[in-house]
C-alpha cells in the first residue's frame, strides 16, 4: 500500500532475507513472535493444497524481508524438507533431499495498526487480486507478471485464529534480486519495468475486450484502499504531514532563494492535493483509459533477474482499475534519480506505448477482437499517454514527497509503528522518531526544482 510519510516505510514483498530456522515452532534468528509459526498447521495446510509432492519432515521460517522494507504485513520465508523415510522409494542420500522455499505473508499482530493504516483491508485486497485479476492477467499476458500464488484464503480454516494467508513463490530462490532503493534504477532496468507494465496493462484491455463480464466481474473484487471515503480523512492527513515535511526540507534549504517561487507553488497546491488525487484516481476508472494497475509500483515491490533477463511485480494491496499513467508516475518519482527523468522520460514512455501496442497485436490480433485494435492503439498512442501524464503529473509531485521518507529511511532509526497506532486510537499527540537524512533533503530538493522548471506546478488546476 502507499507509504505513509516519515512515519510509515513502504510495503514490500519478498527480499534477499536470509534463513534461520526451528522446530516445533519456527521462528526467526534473534526475532521473536512475528515469524512464529505452528508448524505441524503449516504441514496440513501445504499437504491440503498439494504444495508440495514429497512428504515433509521439517519446516523452518525466516525473515522474509529485510528491516523497515513491509510495515503492512508480516512476510516470511518458509522452507520444506523432505521426510526420506516416508519416501523410501526415492532412494536419496540425506544429504540430496529435496527441499522448497516459499513466502507466507500475514497479518501484523498490532490491532491498533491494522485499525489506523486499514491493514485488514489491503490484506483483503491483495487476497482478492491474487484469487481473481492474477490468473486472468496470467490468462493474457506471454510473460510472468506476479510470483505464482500457491495459497491466497481469507480464513486460514486449520489455524486456531482463522488468519488470512498469501502463500507465493519465493523468487530470490529462482534468482530474482532486489535493488538498492538509495540508488535509483538505471535506465536498463527502467525500461524492463515499462515493458513489463506495458504488458501488464495489455493483458488487462486483452481481457476486457475478450472476456468483459468476466473482466467486470473479477474487477469488482477489487477495493480503493487509499483514495475512498472510508480512508480520506485519515490519508489526506498522512498526505499533507508529508508535503508540509517536504515544505520544511525546502525552506531549510533555501538560503540562496532558488526555491521561493516552487515553495510558493506547492504551497498553493497543497489544501487540495489529497482532494484532487482522489477525484482523478476515481474518475480515471470509468474512463476509456483505464486498466488494471498495480497500484505501488516502486523499487521495492519489483524484483530483477539477470540470467535471463526479466523483471516481476508483487505486493498487490494497492491494485485498482484507473489510468495506467498512475503506475509509470508512481515508479518513475520514487524510483529514478531526477539525471534519469530529465535524461529519458520521453524514453520510458515511447517503450511503454510501443511495447503496449505490441503486446495488444499479440494479443487481439486474431481474435474478434481485432476490428477494435485500431481504436485502441490510438486511445493508448504515445501522443495521448503523454498528454495524460502530463494531465496527471501531481500525482508524481504528490507521490514522491509521500515516499521519499521510505525511499532514504535510516534502518537503524525506524519508528515504533505499533505504539504509534496506539496513541493515534487514544488521541494522544503522536511524534514520530525518524530522522530525515540528507539524502531525502537532496532530493526533495530536486523533485521541487524538476517540477518547477518544468513548469508542472504552473499547470492549471481543475475546480474542485
Amino acid at each position: 500500500m502507499e507509504t505513509m510519510a516519515a512515519a510509515v516505510p513502504p510495503t514490500a514483498g519478498p527480499s534477499n532475507g536470509g534463513g534461520g530456522g526451528g522446530m516445533a515452532m519456527a521462528v526467526c534468528m534473534g526475532v521473536i513472535n512475528q515469524y512464529e509459526e505452528n508448524v505441524e498447521h503449516l504441514r496440513q495446510l501445504f499437504s491440503r493444497n498439494h504444495l508440495v509432492s514429497f512428504s515433509i519432515d521439517n519446516i523452518a521460517c525466516s525473515a522474509g524481508s529485510s528491516s523497515g522494507d513491509n510495515y503492512m504485513s508480516v512476510v516470511k520465508r518458509v522452507t520444506i524438507s523432505q521426510n526420506l523415510q516416508q519416501d523410501k522409494d526415492q532412494q536419496q542420500p540425506a544429504a540430496s533431499r529435496e527441499a522448497v522455499t516459499v513466502i507466507v505473508k500475514r497479518q501484523i499482530a498490532s490491532l491498533s495498526r491494522r485499525q489506523l493504516y486499514r491493514c485488514e483491508e489491503a490484506f483483503s485486497n491483495e487476497i482478492n487480486a491474487y484469487r481473481h485479476l492474477v490468473p486472468l492477467l496470467r490468462h493474457y499476458s506471454q510473460q510472468p507478471l506476479f510470483p505464482l500464488c500457491h495459497i491466497a484464503e481469507s480464513h486460514d480454516r486449520g489455524s486456531d485464529s482463522g488468519e488470512p494467508i498469501i502463500v507465493l513463490q519465493d523468487l530470490k530462490a529462482l534468482g530474482y534480486r532486489m535493488k538498492d532503493r538509495l540508488e535509483g534504477l538505471e535506465l536498463g532496468h527502467c525500461l524492463l519495468v515499462m515493458k513489463k507494465l506495458a504488458q501488464m496493462h495489455a493483458a488487462s484491455l486483452a481481457a476486457q475486450q475478450l472476456e468483459s463480464a468476466l473482466f467486470a466481474a473479477q474487477v469488482e473484487q477489487l477495493s480503493e484502499i487509499v483514495y475512498c471515503e472510508e480512508a480520506a480523512e485519515f490519508y489526506s492527513t498522512i498526505l499533507d504531514t508529508s508535503v508540509q515535511q517536504a515544505l520544511d526540507s525546502l525552506n531549510a534549504s533555501n538560503a540562496d532563494g532558488s526555491l521561493t517561487t516552487p515553495i510558493s507553488l506547492i504551497e498553493e497546491l497543497r489544501p487540495k492535493l489529497f482532494a484532487q488525487l482522489k477525484r482523478n484516481i476515481n474518475e480515471a476508472a470509468g474512463s476509456a483509459l483505464s486498466v488494471v494497475c498495480h497500484g505501488d509500483l516502486w523499487v521495492n515491490n519489483i524484483m530483477f533477474r539477470s540470467q535471463p533477463e526479466e523483471v516481476i511485480f508483487f505486493d498487490l494491496q494497492a491494485m485498482r482499475r484507473t489510468s495506467p499513467v498512475f503506475d509509470i508516475l508512481h515508479f518513475i518519482y520514487t524510483s529514478t534519480r531526477r539525471r534519469l527523468r530529465d535524461e529519458h522520460t520521453d524514453t520510458l514512455l515511447a517503450a511503454y506505448a510501443e511495447a503496449l501496442a505490441k503486446e495488444l497485436n499479440l494479443q487481439l490480433k486474431h481474435t474478434t477482437a481485432a476490428k477494435q485494435l485500431e481504436q485502441l492503439c490510438d486511445t493508448f498512442s504515445l501522443q495521448r499517454l503523454t498528454a495524460e501524464y502530463v494531465r496527471q503529473v501531481h500525482y508524481g509531485l504528490a507521490i514522491g514527497m509521500w515516499i521519499l521518507p521510505a525511499v532514504t529511511f535510516d534502518p537503524n532509526n525506524l519508528p515504533n509503528l505499533d505504539v504509534m497506532s496506539e496513541q493515534n486510537l487514544t488521541g494522544k499527540e503522536i511524534k514520530c522518531t525518524q530522522t530525515l537524512t540528507s539524502e531525502y533533503h537532496l532530493r526533495i530538493r530536486e523533485l521541487a526544482l524538476e517540477f518547477y522548471e518544468r513548469g508542472y506546478l504552473q499547470i492549471e488546476k481543475p475546480a474542485m
